[in-house]
């Protein structure tokens, strides 16, 4: 069954939130001198995104170290984190020559960075497959396959472990998405899949996800728009309050939909 994940910021976290699974991104506390996020008791799966493109189209690079990063997550535990990577959206890449491939050199040596010096965490370390390009995700794919078996054979079956695929959320081709998703899937099979900011109109698709597709997160639950503010202004209820009771729930039973729906299984 694939798991969603609600990404919350550090201006967010209120005792209200549902149980849900949540998403808590590094570059969201970052501003805020990386201090421990205060969850409430009954959130009890937790998963972290490095802030990968924050760091990259606001800041230029990380504004925390390696250190830095596991320091923050020690503080609260997740189940699972993303090693620290470089998205290769076009808005980033395009009119630079070879700049895709070295930031899927550095997203590589960082995942092994993170691996060769901080195995012994409590959490999975969850390394990302990068480009923009099909091509581009199935050679990063195949760069990253001998960390990936070492990771997987560490790890074992039944545990968190599972690898994303990046730059995924600002895209406006639901097939382009799909024909990534497929093409990392074959590249790497056996191997749990995470998407990283992905529309749910991907989940609504007709076309099937691959089956190795555990979770997908976004932020995009929280969004005000239409009909959501006229509903909000007449509930009694304040903006995060409607968030987290109202539209938070209304998203994942869409996605439940979504997924229940029959599916062709082929892109073509």
């Amino acid at each position: 069954m694939l798991t969603f994940y609600a990404t919350v910021d550090s201006d967010s976290i209120r005792s209200y939130i549902p149980p849900v699974p949540v998403m808590l991104p590094a570059s969201s506390w970052a501003r805020k001198g990386m201090k421990p996020p205060r969850l409430p008791d009954h959130i009890s799966e937790k998963a972290a995104d490095c802030g990968g493109f924050v760091a990259t189209k606001l800041w230029g690079d990380y504004r925390y170290t390696p250190d830095q990063y596991v320091e923050w997550l020690s503080s609260w535990n997740p189940q699972w984190a993303a090693t620290m990577d470089y998205c290769c959206e076009d808005e980033i890449t395009t009119g630079q020559p070879g700049l895709v491939r070295y930031r899927q050199q550095r997203t590589t040596d960082m995942a092994w960075h993170f691996w060769q010096h901080y195995r012994d965490v409590p959490w999975a370390w969850v390394p990302t497959v990068q480009g923009w390009n099909v091509d581009d995700y199935r050679l990063h794919a195949r760069d990253l396959k001998p960390l990936l078996e070492e990771m997987k054979r560490y790890y074992g079956p039944d545990s968190t472990w599972r690898v994303g695929i990046g730059t995924l959320c600002r895209r406006t081709s639901s097939r382009m998405i799909f024909s990534i998703i497929h093409t990392v899937a074959a590249e790497l099979p056996g191997i749990p899949l995470h998407l990283w900011g992905v529309k749910l109109s991907v989940i609504q698709s007709s076309i099937a996800l691959p089956e190795s597709v555990v979770s997908i997160d976004s932020a995009a639950w929280n969004g005000f728009f239409g009909r959501y503010i006229e509903k909000w202004r007449g509930s009694g209820l304040s903006r995060r309050e409607y968030a987290y009771l109202v539209t938070l729930p209304e998203y994942v039973e869409k996605i439940s939909h979504a997924l229940s729906s029959p599916k062709q299984l082929s892109l073509f």
